[in-house]
């Protein structure tokens, strides 16, 4: 995803999975939705286009128009004559607005399909099978445009990723259609204002483009892929689409062929826009009188052979089969009038055993590929960063950094087909497996070296790993006994998006072999834990995780919800045990995303014991006066700190079930109702500070904590930053244990802009209880001693990093150096120009 600015489309499947994006397409089951989606993102010109620019400058001038207007709006009365002007005149600057955009998108459709983008070479690309972090997802992939056949957020099924992906595009990219069923626009819309990064509230960079399946087809120079209802909703509906599920036939359009230069010799054709015109298929006329067809020069020899048609689809039963079998544009290839050369098989295995389903793959004929892609398929490791970064991590310290699942995998993960399963007529699909649909070249393969090859560590690091094993063995053999609980798994520690190899805000606490929760849930989650534990310690872990307790709702510390309420149902269903809700403790805020999900794709507000903390105003009683006579009053003090277990649901919380005998929810400052938490495990006290500046009032809840887990998103000199941002620097949560007696400290929540590690200034090692938390870090409480001991470790290992970090960070002080003199200048001369008049 290095080049997002060009992603142009995402198809779905069913609102569950999106890429340099042309379109996102979805598919549907049993998230009653649509199950299938594809993602689009229109080309975009190479050259600068002046119009462009000034299109670019009166959309801006309209948005701040309406930011102006909106702002004084809302300090009149609904009924004032004043408001209901302003009212009108921001629907007016939305329909101006709205005519702009759309004039701008008609004129880049009109330039990006032109016969000169139809791509040379176009391939079907698997990124995730299912097996590992990422759910069933392709991608075809042209040299302008990459179309992606559902957007997993590496839980969700087809869709959560979105949000993300939109959130990390470049600013000024272009739209995104978003192909497949309906309300998932609905559903952005919805989460919008959680949208959260290093610099504050962020809208979408780009905007969105809702193409539901009534539409029949997108086309675009490159291809056409016509929409295919498997089974259409009982009546038009505007909340959840009941089980609609959406195929896609994608057909390439045919190539042009090459100019032949001989051809142009011989029949006189000057250089210049002559030839453009006929490499875009036009008739020319030359000065002579001559009209030259292209046909007169297109060279002789035919272009390789390609198989041109492919269909990607996704069944949940047997009525989806007999939908695609009674489709009409299926049935010109079952009968064989034309020829279908991939099926892209998303359904899972249980259904592709169906007899009904068989008939259906044999009616398609001996030339058709069939690709599987499903939680059948080879495991493989499918993101190297993560993987190579944790064996590193791994031979630092076993305990510490457990290999990740499937455990003892090593080798190359290539575009051929050398991991692939042949199933009989089915390839089961490795991810990162290519299939072309047209044969081209000068495209570098992409490879994942996951070979287990000697880490190369220099003697420093070898002496300081040996120490660390000495340490680890002293405080091992110094235990009367294990004190294995309370557990924490640090599933997420990278700051607003996820970087290259840190996921966002996740915490897994175990409080005993039996009970667990999370504190706060970012996208990828799921994924998280499946690596971490595999999929059979996931689905028991899933069965014994009472609670999510979620800090505040931006999308980096809720996005992985939605996922893991329903695979933990899975899960329990799949176990033979009856069905118990998890408990919710969150703000309202929280609380509306998931609302908007249930009533539009699939309910799982039923799944869920919901505790609301947030921190309600209190009404005041009403007046009988007319209200411009009514006294204004003061505004109510509520507790800032709230003991939860009072609200907590009996007979689903219990104290010695859970092993949590304390919960407090401390009022931080970030957003409105973001929260701290405080848990008392056993006689341990453990804190979670959530996103905040330095807290007194966390300080004075968490007293003696014995372990504070405290975000650190900016490194020290960017207070100001942290301050306007609400964040704090690696120095603010350092001076907060200490403040609070905290016998032990973890530091997380990094920004994004720091990939592998963090600063790691030299008080850390001063300070002796102070650790830095990496990504799949699983630390029992009878190790917390060993963690602030990686930091030297880390310091010698990951020396490139840091020595960026600091080439940066001297830049940036030279810079606020130069401001600084220039600033004092302009004062001197403003002073001195003061004196002579």
């Amino acid at each position: 995803m290095d080049k997002m600015s060009g992603m142009s489309s995402i198809f779905y499947h069913d609102r569950k999975h999106l890429s340099k994006m042309d379109a996102v397409f979805w598919f549907s089951k049993r998230f009653k939705m649509s199950r299938s989606v594809f993602l689009s993102t229109p080309w975009r010109s190479s050259k600068k286009d002046k119009s462009g620019s000034l299109d670019q400058d009166f959309l801006a001038e309209i948005e701040r128009k309406i930011a102006r207007n909106k702002q004084i709006l809302r300090k009149h009365s609904l009924s004032h004559f004043k408001a209901r002007e302003l009212s009108s005149s921001i629907d007016n600057l939305r329909i101006s607005m709205n005519s702009a955009q759309q004039k701008q998108r008609e004129a880049l459709d009109a330039q990006a399909n032109s016969i000169a983008n139809i791509p040379a070479h176009v391939s079907i690309e698997v990124l995730g099978n299912g097996t590992c972090h990422i759910r069933p997802c392709v991608a075809i992939r042209t040299p302008l445009k990459t179309y992606l056949f559902n957007c997993p957020e590496a839980t969700w099924d087809n869709i959560a990723g979105i949000s993300s992906i939109l959130l990390s595009k470049e600013t000024n990219c272009l739209p995104t259609r978003i192909h497949g069923a309906m309300n998932i626009k609905h559903f952005l819309e919805c989460i919008r204002p959680f949208q959260d990064s290093d610099y504050g509230s962020a809208k979408y960079p780009s905007q969105v483009d809702e193409r539901d399946y009534t539409l029949g087809s997108y086309e675009d120079a490159a291809l056409r892929v016509t929409y295919l209802p498997l089974s259409a909703p009982l009546h038009d509906t505007k909340g959840m689409a009941e089980s609609l599920n959406v195929a896609y036939l994608i057909e390439l359009k045919e190539p042009p062929r090459r100019i032949d230069p001989l051809k142009l010799i011989a029949h006189k054709v000057p250089k210049g826009p002559l030839i453009g015109k006929l490499k875009n298929g036009e008739t020319i006329e030359l000065a002579d009188g001559r009209k030259i067809q292209p046909e007169d020069v297109y060279s002789d020899e035919r272009p390789k052979e390609e198989r041109p048609r492919a269909l990607v689809f996704e069944c949940s039963g047997e009525a989806h089969i007999k939908a695609i079998i009674e489709n009409s544009a299926i049935q010109l290839f079952t009968s064989g009038t034309k020829c279908i050369d991939h099926v892209v098989h998303l359904s899972e295995q249980s259904v592709i055993q169906l007899p009904l389903y068989a008939e259906f793959v044999d009616s398609l004929g001996e030339k058709c590929r069939h690709i599987v892609v499903n939680a059948s398929c080879p495991v493989v490791p499918g993101v190297e960063s993560i993987y190579r970064n944790h064996r590193l991590l791994n031979q630092i310290s076993p305990d510490l950094f457990p290999p990740l699942h499937p455990l003892g995998w090593t080798g190359l993960v290539t575009q051929g087909n050398e991991l692939a399963v042949n199933d009989g007529i089915f390839i089961k699909a490795a991810p990162l497996q290519r299939f072309w649909m047209r044969m081209g070249g000068g495209e570098e393969p992409i490879i994942a070296d996951l070979r287990d090859t000697e880490i190369p560590f220099t003697e420093k690091a070898k002496e300081l790993m040996e120490d660390l094993r000495e340490d680890t063995e002293k405080l091992r053999a110094s235990l009367s006994e294990p004190c294995e609980y309370p557990k924490v798994s640090f599933l997420g520690t990278s700051s607003a998006v996820p970087s290259k190899y840190r996921n966002v805000s996740s915490y897994l606490l175990q409080t005993s072999p039996t009970a667990a929760v999370l504190i706060d849930v970012g996208e990828g989650t799921y994924g998280q834990l499946r690596v971490l534990l595999g999929d059979e310690g996931c689905n028991e872990l899933l069965c014994n995780l009472h609670a999510v307790f979620v800090t505040h709702a931006h999308q980096d510390h809720m996005n992985g919800l939605y996922t893991v309420i329903e695979r933990r149902k899975e899960a329990m269903d799949a176990s033979g045990k009856a069905y118990v809700p998890l408990v919710l403790v969150s703000n309202r805020n929280v609380l509306k995303p998931l609302k908007t999900y249930s009533m539009c794709f699939c309910d799982l507000q039923s799944l869920v014991e919901i505790v609301d903390i947030s921190r309600h105003p209190i009404t005041p009683p009403a007046s009988p006066g007319p209200p411009a006579k009514r006294r204004r009053l003061p505004s109510p003090v509520l507790s800032a700190c709230r003991n939860v277990i009072e609200q907590m649901p009996r007979p689903l919380f219990s104290e010695q079930t859970w092993n949590i005998q304390e919960i407090k929810a401390v009022q931080v400052h970030h957003t409105r109702m973001a929260n701290g938490f405080v848990f008392g495990i056993g006689g341990k006290r453990v804190v979670f500070s959530g996103d905040t500046k330095p807290c007194d009032l966390l300080v004075e809840e968490g007293e003696d904590a014995d372990l504070l887990i405290h975000e650190a998103t900016f490194e020290d000199g960017h207070e100001a930053d942290a301050l306007k941002k609400k964040h704090s620097t690696m120095g603010q949560a350092v001076e907060i244990g200490r403040k609070m007696k905290a016998r032990h400290v973890i530091l997380t929540h990094f920004s994004a802009r720091y990939p592998k590690v963090p600063e790691l200034p030299a008080y850390l090692e001063k300070s002796g209880n102070v650790g830095v938390a990496m990504d799949n870090l699983s630390v029992r409480f009878d190790q917390l001693p060993l963690v602030p001991k990686l930091i030297p470790i880390f310091r010698e290992v990951y020396q490139e990093e840091l020595f960026e970090i600091e080439l940066r960070k001297e830049s940036r002080t030279l810079k606020q150096k130069e401001e600084l003199e220039k600033k004092q200048k302009a004062e001197l001369k403003s002073r001195e120009n003061t004196v002579a008049n």
